[in-house]
């Protein structure tokens, strides 16, 4: 990189200049530096070095003037990460930009009368087709994993009560058999999901969070002090689906056997209420996977614990949705991987 060493510049500086030119389309120097608060010299160098690595390109020339100062920056289009989820029998693969937009996808129809590992190969095998026609597999930075439950590093499998199949199957070792290159992310749904959704937080650093993810088959979450996710046993805190309401049903069995949004939110309100009152979170993130949105029933559960357990206005904490679109468990791994990538580039030199 000629003269250029991103080591003598701070990490985090380098982080917060990527992920201005990620977050645009487009974006001169000048703007990623009233952006960052960094100085135009400190913007300049950073991405002089980011330019040559490949990771950003410049698009346009905005003046007269000859030089890399001349141009406006974006990543660059040709790299992409591979997404797949694990997280039901509905295999699914997703390709995604530096950007974290979404450009292909693929459904996988999953056979019955053949073993999960059976179908699992069969699934990669036709993503590795779709990719080596689609795209130059040079350009893929890595490929992320979502499963249902925590990922066992040593076993290389997944513990999960949703998907117990996923035990059955070495999950990295299956996956390079068909990506010998690539770098590979395995973690859960939930973990990821937070991750992203806590870093878009304001002053996420200074607080404490709870990520609950309610969906259609189970119930999860995550529990973040100061951007540190806290872990319990196997890798999982905070299993909010277990947690028994009465005569041995649990909160995923209440959810289930809700007939409208009402009765959801009743079921969900006084689980969040208990996690409040142990945890005294700064933030609660909810995010919904079912067929009730956010928007009608967050209301509803923030209206029962002021009125049904008494939470006054000034004890509540901040209640915010998380991101829509492409599935923050996804781009939870796609932050994953590019900041991976960084880091490769930055302490390679």
């Amino acid at each position: 990189m000629g003269e250029i060493s991103l080591k003598s510049i701070k990490y985090e500086s380098i982080k917060s200049i990527f992920a201005s030119i990620a977050d645009s389309e487009k974006i001169s120097r000048a703007d990623i530096s009233r952006l960052t608060g960094l100085s135009l010299v400190t913007v300049g160098k950073i991405a002089d070095a980011l330019l040559d690595s490949g990771m950003i390109c410049q698009v346009k020339e905005v003046r007269a003037q000859a030089g890399r100062r001349a141009g406006v920056l974006s990543v660059n289009e040709a790299k992409f990460m591979l997404i797949i989820d694990l997280t039901s029998f509905c295999f699914k693969a997703f390709v995604l930009d530096l950007r974290m937009h979404q450009s292909s996808k693929i459904s996988f129809d999953y056979k019955g009368d053949l073993l999960f590992s059976e179908n699992m190969n069969r699934f990669l095998g036709e993503v590795a087709v779709m990719i080596s026609k689609k795209y130059d597999t040079a350009d893929c930075i890595g490929i992320g994993v979502s499963v249902a439950g925590s990922y066992n590093t040593d076993t290389d499998t997944a513990v999960s009560t949703k998907l117990p199949e996923l035990s059955s199957v070495k999950l990295r070792s299956t996956i390079a058999k068909y990506f010998p290159e690539a770098e590979i992310i395995i973690d859960s749904h939930t973990n990821t999901a937070a991750k992203y959704n806590v870093t878009h937080t304001e002053k996420y650093k200074e607080k404490s969070i709870v990520y609950w993810y309610v969906g259609s088959d189970y119930i999860s979450g995550a529990y973040i002090v100061d951007g540190v996710m806290m872990q319990g046993k196997d890798g999982k805190a905070c299993d909010f689906g277990s947690l028994l309401q009465f005569e041995d049903l649990t909160l995923e069995d209440k959810v289930k056997m809700a007939k409208d949004q009402n009765t959801c939110a009743e079921a969900l309100s006084g689980s969040i209420f208990n996690v409040m009152k142990i945890l005294n979170p700064h933030t609660v993130i909810m995010e919904f996977d079912t067929d009730y949105s956010t928007d009608g029933i967050l209301p509803i559960i923030k209206d029962l614990l002021m009125k049904k357990y008494r939470i006054k206005r000034d004890e509540m904490p901040e209640f915010i949705k998380a991101f829509a679109g492409v599935r923050s468990s996804h781009r939870g791994l796609a932050l994953n991987l590019r900041e991976l990538w960084l880091d490769k580039i930055v302490f390679s030199q």
